[in-house]
Parts: structure tokens; C-alpha cells; sequence
């Protein structure tokens, strides 16, 4: 394996992980939309919004390494 597949495939693992954390908060906020103090909910919100922006970045990242 070359040193550049394996810098892809290890940023394809994290962008999958960050994928999982990002569909588990929203899980969570599902299910405790209703119930759960609003500072909890601003909070898992933010960070759901973080992963989100981190995962465009990568990808946006990603698909200009590819172009080269």
C-alpha cells in the first residue's frame, strides 16, 4: 500500500466515523426533543452542527485531492 492510499483510507475511516457520530447525535436529539432542558438540546445541537461542517470540509478537501 502506498503512503498516499493510506493517508485516503485513513481519512475515509474518520470521515465514516465522524458520518456515525453525526447520525448518533442526531438519533439523540430525536428522541429527547421533547423532554430534555434546552441548554442540553443547544448543546447537542452545536456539536451535531460542528460534525457537520467538519465532514463538508473533508469533503470538500477531499474531492480537490482527487482533482490533482
Amino acid at each position: 500500500m502506498t503512503r498516499t492510499s493510506q493517508i485516503v483510507e485513513d481519512v475515509a475511516n474518520h470521515y465514516n466515523h465522524l458520518l456515525a457520530e453525526h447520525k448518533k447525535l442526531h438519533d439523540e436529539i430525536e428522541h429527547c426533543q421533547y423532554y430534555a432542558p434546552d441548554a442540553d438540546l443547544k448543546h447537542l445541537k452545536q456539536r451535531k452542527l460542528k460534525l457537520k461542517d467538519e465532514l463538508e470540509m473533508l469533503k470538500v478537501k477531499l474531492k480537490l485531492f482527487s482533482e490533482q
